[in-house]
């Protein structure tokens, strides 16, 4: 069957390599992006070096690794020079960054994996590299008809992250009317796709006309550029009659308008805050918590990593939607490993449709 995709690509033109059945003799050598300095200010590509890397001998239990898709998160600019968090350690000068990836089995040394199996892991920003086998998840032979993007996308990372903050944080309903910031991010664009499957009412807002554009298409019943006026206004205007659920991946003045447009008991779940990654300073607030008391609101903050009992349940809604055609992967690729650190700086400056994602096939 052939599945529906929103997809924008910077590139040279690719070969897709598929589900190639390739034997290696031994460990090939690696290339890896390492933090060369620390950012003066906005976090660019400079920032970053490409450096050559060994690959040690396979032990027990290991397998070797050919990274075809690397998926960005923008997250990961906070950890930069800071510290250690539930999702990894902070990220010192030498360090090399880790993130989800498709990769590719090259050669195992694990019963559990054969030569060209698919998988995914958190995957250093390595080329090749070696795995224990209980790092991985195989991409199970029946979806093997699911382009590699989309188990970065709807079926990944950034799909659970949005499905456990909709189901299990936020309690969506089929009632609800929900508002999602940075709706056009990565995990922003599953979280609209995954309220609009429940049937909820959903508003979502972007940075730009194409990415509102890009909202309608993904079901939005309302979407909005917050360039275009105060996000008060924006939301007042797109939500006369209140909201029930706020799925924030902003923070900031986003945050600020939904605590006024909240209806009694309304929740909020804070998944991000994009509006002070890689700034410096973290921004006081928000300044009207006091909403929180006279409408009896709830705000809750969740690590999707503490919460792997929910991803069955995950796998099996994003599938059926997904081959329902009432999901699709929302994503853009930049061709080349070696422009990897080019794509992490233009996701942090807002350059992406849905998840920012380096196809490492060439």
């Amino acid at each position: 069957m052939e599945f529906s995709t929103l997809h924008h690509r910077v590139h040279h033109p690719f070969r897709i390599l598929g589900h190639s059945k390739k034997t290696y003799a031994e460990p090939m050598d690696s290339h890896e992006v390492q933090l060369a300095r620390y950012p003066d200010g906005a976090i660019g590509a400079r920032d970053f070096t490409i450096a050559p890397a060994q690959v040690p001998a396979l032990g027990p239990g290991q397998v070797l690794v050919r990274l075809r898709r690397l998926g960005l998160n923008a997250g990961l600019a906070n950890r930069i020079g800071g510290p250690d968090t539930a999702y990894g350690p902070g990220i010192r000068i030498g360090d090399v960054p880790a993130s989800d990836g498709v990769v590719e089995v090259l050669e195992s040394h694990s019963s559990e994996f054969q030569v060209g199996d698919l998988a995914v892991r958190k995957s250093p920003w390595r080329i090749t590299d070696v795995s224990a086998a209980g790092e991985l998840r195989r991409i199970p032979q029946q979806e093997a008809d699911v382009p590699l993007e989309a188990h970065l996308t709807v079926l990944g990372h950034v799909g659970f992250t949005a499905y456990t903050g909709m189901m299990r944080f936020g309690g969506v309903r089929a009632e609800d009317t929900v508002y999602v910031s940075g709706a056009a991010g990565g995990v922003g664009s599953c979280a609209v796709q995954f309220a609009k499957a429940i049937g909820a009412t959903v508003i979502g807002s972007a940075g730009s006309p194409e990415k509102v554009q890009l909202l309608r298409e993904l079901g939005a019943d309302t979407a909005f550029n917050h360039h275009d006026g105060t996000a008060l206004e924006l939301l007042r205007h797109a939500a006369p009659d209140g909201l029930d659920l706020f799925y924030d991946n902003v923070g900031g003045e986003q945050l600020e308008a939904a605590l006024e447009m909240l209806r009694f008991s309304g929740r909020v779940v804070i998944c991000g805050a994009a509006s002070q990654y890689g700034k410096g300073t973290q921004r006081r607030g928000p300044a009207n918590y006091a909403q929180m008391i006279y409408r009896q609101l709830t705000m809750r903050g969740f690590d999707v990593t503490s919460n792997e009992d929910l991803r069955p349940d995950f796998e099996a809604d994003a599938t059926r939607w997904l081959r329902a055609g009432k999901i699709r992967s929302v994503h853009t690729v930049i061709d080349g490993f070696d422009r990897t650190p080019e794509a992490f700086a233009s996701l942090l400056s807002g350059g992406n449709s849905g998840r920012m994602i380096v196809s490492c096939d060439d």
